[in-house]
């Protein structure tokens, strides 16, 4: 499932099929780039009558999720809600009030003063007080899936609401923005969106770690399997690394420092101190990439792309004959037929993004 992420709206998952939850639920995304997870919605579906001990108990419909707090990024998400162990509710439950809720009854008696005190002390105060946690411990454990699924979030290339007014207009649009975009990342392999993933290093013992992607921002960096908290990391001002931040008047070392070994004569025992990434350390640093905005000619590219499918301009293959014989209708077609989007204006705005070396490696 695709879900367009448009700044003019919220987007939210719908459920193929609603679902009722008794009781206490969360829903959580986890993204498949670096594993993160996104609390996304929920309810704490009981409410305690400390006065009547009592609990009562909500049944609710979920048909939608909310993904305002994704983050701002083209991912790939699994969704997953949870909620209590409903079926163990029915030990305890005794009544039920309506279809909306059931109310578990707890030893529901007001006492005052000494009576008070000489009830706390029977078998049946023992035994409310006992379920009430029990009930307390199975409507706060949120253990039991009752749903999952996957989805894609990304951004279009062209924004449907903008570009259509109806619900019926801007569902058309969306069906033929993401052909639109299919054919564009068929000539750009990499696309046009803002990403995170992780990349992994061994360190060099330099202060810079080369990197290959279009990387925007450092999000966090492991060293030795443990989260740096007490440096902050940025990319070089030319894009090519990452480095250690600092404020200071600093002469960085493009290359691990020599270090003699110190004879059993030496006075002084000669280190060096690494400001960066030390030598054969291992590093597992979470990155953002790619184009934070759509390029307005990849938006403009689309919009063409667009227009040709709602006008039902798919007989490109025609601009592509090179030769023509009516005798036995022998028809000659350009080797271009099979490249490009077909729209030559549209190949003329790909070309410049177009890269000759995907991958580095040894030619």
């Amino acid at each position: 499932m695709e879900i367009l992420r448009v700044p003019t709206s919220i987007a939210s998952y719908k459920l193929p099929i609603p679902i009722n939850v008794i009781g206490s639920w969360v829903a959580i995304a986890t993204a498949s780039s670096d594993s993160s997870e996104y609390y996304l919605d929920g309810l704490q579906g009981y409410i305690f009558n400390e006065e009547f001990q009592t609990i009562t108990v909500e049944s609710l419909s979920v048909s939608d999720i909310s993904l305002q707090y994704l983050p701002k990024l083209d991912d790939d998400y699994s969704i997953t809600i949870k909620t209590a162990a409903q079926s163990r509710l029915d030990i305890v439950a005794q009544v039920w009030n309506s279809g909306t809720h059931r109310t578990v009854l707890l030893g529901a008696i007001t006492l005052t003063g000494q009576a008070q005190r000489d009830y706390m002390d029977t078998e049946e105060y023992k035994n409310a007080t006992d379920a009430k946690e029990n009930v307390l411990s199975i409507l706060e454990n949120l253990d039991i899936v009752v749903f999952e699924d996957d989805f894609t979030y990304v951004r279009p290339y062209s924004n449907p609401e903008t570009n259509a007014s109806t619900a019926s207009e801007i569902a058309a649009y969306s069906a033929n923005e993401e052909i639109a975009r299919a054919v564009i990342d068929s000539v750009i392999p990499e696309g046009f969106y803002y990403k995170r993933k992780v990349l992994h290093f061994t360190g060099t013992g330099s202060d810079y770690l080369p990197v290959w992607d279009d990387v925007k921002k450092v999000v966090s960096v492991y060293e030795n399997n443990k989260l740096v908290e007490d440096r902050e990391f940025e990319l070089t001002s030319d894009k090519t690394a990452i480095v250690e931040k600092s404020t200071d008047n600093i002469n960085r070392a493009e290359s691990a420092p020599l270090v003699l070994p110190a004879a059993s004569s030496d006075s002084l025992d000669p280190q060096f101190v690494y400001r960066g990434f030390g030598k054969t350390w291992d590093y597992v640093i979470t990155v953002e990439y790619g184009y934070p905005t759509i390029p307005s000619d990849i938006v403009r590219a689309t919009e063409m792309l667009v227009h040709d499918l709602e006008c039902g301009k798919l007989d490109y293959y025609k601009r592509f004959i090179s030769s023509y014989n009516t005798d036995q209708y022998r028809i000659q077609f350009d080797k271009g037929l099979f490249e490009g989007t077909g729209n030559i204006i549209v190949d003329k705005i790909l070309s410049k993004y177009a890269k000759s070396i995907t991958k580095i490696g040894v030619l």
